[in-house]
């Protein structure tokens, strides 16, 4: 059995790199948007955006469902019938791969020579999209590892990719602000990445890349996976399409100006994500045991990343003008794309806990429905907002989309659990707070520099929390805990 030791480190480990990887990457955009200016990192942020949309058809959930399979194998303890399947199931999904990774590749060309053909992202699309293939061997190197309960490599090959894409690309920028050429930056770390991973795979593991075909066995993988794989497309196209769009309709400066605004509500994610990642086990083991427990424990989670997300909202979108002015430049049309992007921050933190809690109490499908429900409603406001409101109609868009998750996946765990209402009554000293934090900001800004007005109105916020005993010491030691610090 895997220790919970074990499973801690891992997680503490794996937490560390993605903070580290959201820093350092969310830094190196700044840099990059700063010297491409807003048409050259719009065509840089729409050729990511485009491949990446189609890179689950690579995939197709395979990744996740080889994590489980392997996971069944408890190294020494198992028999060597069963680490012998499971070294199978990798070769028939690697096999896999290749034949979805020649057929999704196929497909973006085409489409990129169809709708692209003049275009100046078109070399940049076929670049990116070599990208995303070895990308995805890179995941399902990852995935076995992951699933032999070691993140130890994955965390190690997440830093040193973002490093070398911070080197090699300030680098470049001192001499070039050739878009494709910065685009293989990108190329050369996943590459690196790729070889890494498999060179791991293969020493530490035992795992020979090769082909391994079995009928039998590729019908039953594409059956599991398929739900795994519904959701994941609904998440892509979801994540993704307002970038297309927004090219479509506007242009690429229009991109530009977006993808500023998403790459600071993106870079928050790491938040939510860590203080899930600890609550995921809790929440499937009180469903079976525990219902009072399940309860309080949601509550909890719920409440407290609402207290994160909010203040976080409000101060951002009060210090909106500042972020974008002095981390980009005036060229950059993005202060009310990220005000109204960022206000999705409660709902987009809160969505976290209430897609784990559905998935940890096996209303998987459930899940998906709603993901792919809200995926048509995006694309419907999108296609409605963008043409007549500009970028900002995006972020709207994404903002409503955000809201109705929110509302159809809470809906779904109230039916499982009935919660009562006053268990959210802390919600209404957090929106207190964080309202008065707002003004705090507002009319400090300009006495004291706009990051010491953060700091006063972080100071502000957490007082009135006490006074208001929204939140108490012990709260505090849970969120700790949560997030493994």
């Amino acid at each position: 059995m895997v220790s919970s030791q074990k499973i801690t480190a891992n997680t503490s480990f794996f937490m560390i790199a993605l903070v580290i990887q959201k820093v350092l990457a969310f830094v190196y955009f700044t840099f990059l948007a700063r010297s491409l200016g807003a048409e050259g990192i719009g065509q840089y942020f729409f050729a990511i955006s485009f491949a990446s949309m189609f890179s689950v058809l690579i995939d197709l959930g395979l990744a996740p469902l080889l994590i489980r399979e392997v996971a069944k194998v408890e190294d020494a303890e198992q028999s060597r019938s069963k680490k012998e399947n499971a070294d199978k199931w990798f070769q028939q999904i690697f096999t896999l791969k290749l034949i979805f990774a020649v057929v999704t590749a196929a497909i973006v060309l085409i489409l990129d020579l169809v709708f692209f053909y003049s275009d100046p992202v078109r070399n940049l699309i076929f670049l990116t999209t070599a990208i995303i293939v070895i990308d995805s061997f890179t995941l399902l190197f990852y995935a076995f590892i992951r699933g032999r309960q070691n993140l130890k490599f994955e965390s190690w090959g997440t830093i040193i990719f973002q490093i070398i894409v911070m080197i090699m690309g300030l680098s470049l920028l001192r001499v070039t602000d050739n878009v494709f050429i910065l685009l293989t930056v990108l190329f050369v770390a996943s590459l690196f990445n790729m070889i890494y991973s498999g060179i791991i795979l293969n020493n530490k593991f035992a795992i020979k890349l090769k082909l391994y075909f079995s009928k039998d066995l590729a019908k039953q993988i594409m059956m599991i996976a398929l739900p795994f794989a519904l959701a994941a497309i609904f998440a892509k196209v979801y994540a993704y399409i307002d970038t297309v769009l927004i090219k479509v309709f506007l242009g690429d400066a229009e991109v530009g100006f977006y993808s500023v605004a998403y790459k600071i509500t993106f870079a928050l994610q790491f938040i939510p994500l860590a203080f899930v990642a600890a609550l995921y086990p809790a929440f499937s083991n009180y469903f079976k045991n525990d219902i009072e427990k399940l309860k309080r424990t949601f509550a909890k989670a719920f409440n407290y990343l609402a207290f994160i997300a909010l203040p976080v909202s409000f101060g951002i979108i009060a210090s909106a003008n500042e972020i974008i002015n002095k981390l980009y430049t005036d060229d950059f049309d993005s202060i009310w794309p990220l005000k109204v992007l960022i206000a999705s921050i409660p709902f987009l933190f809160i969505n976290f806990s209430l897609s784990s809690f559905l998935n940890a109490t096996e209303r998987q499908k459930i899940n998906t429905r709603n993901l792919g429900i809200v995926m048509v409603f995006n694309v419907i406001l999108n296609l409605i907002f963008i043409p007549r409101i500009g970028v900002w109609g995006a972020s709207l868009a994404s903002t409503l989309s955000t809201l109705f998750l929110f509302i159809l996946n809470l809906n779904q765990v109230m039916k499982v659990i009935h919660m009562p209402i006053r268990f959210f009554r802390p919600l209404l000293g957090s929106l207190f707070s964080a309202f008065i934090m707002y003004w705090a900001v507002v009319y400090t800004k300009d006495i004291v520099g706009w990051i010491l007005s953060i700091v006063v109105g972080a100071v502000v916020y957490l007082m009135l929390m006490f006074i208001t005993r929204t939140i108490k010491k012990q709260d505090l030691v849970f969120i700790k805990k949560s997030f493994r610090l």
